[in-house]
């Protein structure tokens, strides 16, 4: 995926048959939008309201942290999130909280869903393949005011309330092309369709292009803090300043690592080796034991994503096993402001 956000010659002659099918995969993308926007394809419309976050390409964008933020700013309802338990073993709708326990595992629901439930006590948390039959029991079984629908941008078959679409600022749009020639799941102009469009970081590239698509008055900015560092095992917090000049491996399963991995450097902590692993990616025993023999660390980090999995992998207790504890910074309050205008906030 990360040739997707490479440019050079080479890499567009290589890519040029792949061009093609994008094309033909784009226009199908805006037909299918277009059925459904003059009622021709009917969504499914939820008894209580809906909140999608999603994004237009492949890839980390921040999609975890926004949900986990929508539930802190709107905690005074009863909320659920809906997800699809993307690298699920399961099938069917599946109850991971129902807002006072967890009841399934990561390798049931998704690393994803897991961690906001795990994060979110009072959140009820759901994940289907079919959206529209997860939203449906979630309403019979919970009758939440809101849910969130977690990367439900292009996943039309559910009617929302609010569109709220994010960017990477770093990476932007990669080399502009759609799937399977690039990252884009749609074409940059459908964007116009969301109601919120949140940037992560800061990028001339990508605020031109929300110039000239005229969504200044929608784009708010966020960024990512460390709250703590945490233990995987039983979360107990530990001060960053404990590790600063121990010798730490630091680990990410993410889709763009390099920006966790800056994200600890800005802490003070200097790991001898970062280890970028795949997006959704498992462990086993074998492996986090080759890691500790090769570098003979005093502590490894890692993502959030990865603790939920870590922890229920056998691993060497003689080493402190960490995840940085991730929170979502709104710069501003234009997101606030668009859940006031949408009703979401008094």
């Amino acid at each position: 995926m990360r040739v997707f956000y490479k440019k050079s010659l080479l890499l567009d002659i290589l890519l040029a048959p792949l061009v093609l099918v994008s094309l033909v995969v784009g226009l199908a993308v805006q037909v299918r939008r277009l059925l459904y926007e003059k009622r021709v394809f009917r969504p499914y419309r939820a008894r209580c309201r809906v909140i999608s976050v999603g994004n237009l390409t492949l890839g980390g964008t921040g999609k975890t942290p926004m949900v986990m933020h929508l539930c802190s700013v709107l905690g005074a309802k009863k909320l659920a999130v809906v997800s699809r338990g993307y690298a699920s073993q399961g099938r069917g709708v599946r109850v991971v909280s129902d807002g006072k326990s967890v009841l399934s595992g990561p390798e049931a629901c998704g690393d994803e869903p897991y961690l906001i439930a795990r994060s979110e006590r009072g959140v009820i948390v759901a994940v289907g393949e079919d959206r529209a039959e997860a939203i449906d029991f979630v309403e019979r079984q919970y009758a939440p005011e809101v849910i969130i629908l977690d990367d439900g941008f292009s996943h039309l078959g559910v009617e929302r309330d609010m569109d709220i679409v994010l960017i990477d600022g770093e990476n932007g749009f990669g080399n502009g092309h759609l799937l399977p020639a690039g990252p884009l799941r749609e074409p940059v102009g459908a964007i116009r369709c969301a109601d919120a469009v949140g940037i992560k970081g800061h990028s001339a590239a990508v605020e031109e292009r929300m110039e000239r698509l005229d969504l200044r008055d929608k784009v708010f900015h966020f960024s990512y803090g460390l709250d703590s560092v945490k233990a995987v095992d039983d979360d107990t917090a530990v001060g960053v300043e404990s590790i600063r000049n121990r010798r730490v491996v630091c680990m990410a399963g993410i889709a763009f690592p390099d920006s966790f991995f800056r994200l600890i450097y800005s802490h003070g902590i200097r790991p001898v080796k970062c280890i970028a692993r795949p997006d959704h990616s498992g462990y086993d025993r074998d492996e986090l034991r080759r890691i500790i023999t090769e570098y003979r660390p005093d502590a490894v980090i890692v993502t959030a994503k990865d603790a939920v999995k870590i922890a229920g992998t056998e691993h060497d207790r003689g080493t402190l096993w960490l995840y940085a504890a991730i929170s979502l910074q709104e710069q501003g309050s234009a997101l606030k402001d668009v859940l006031r205008r949408k009703g979401f906030l008094q």
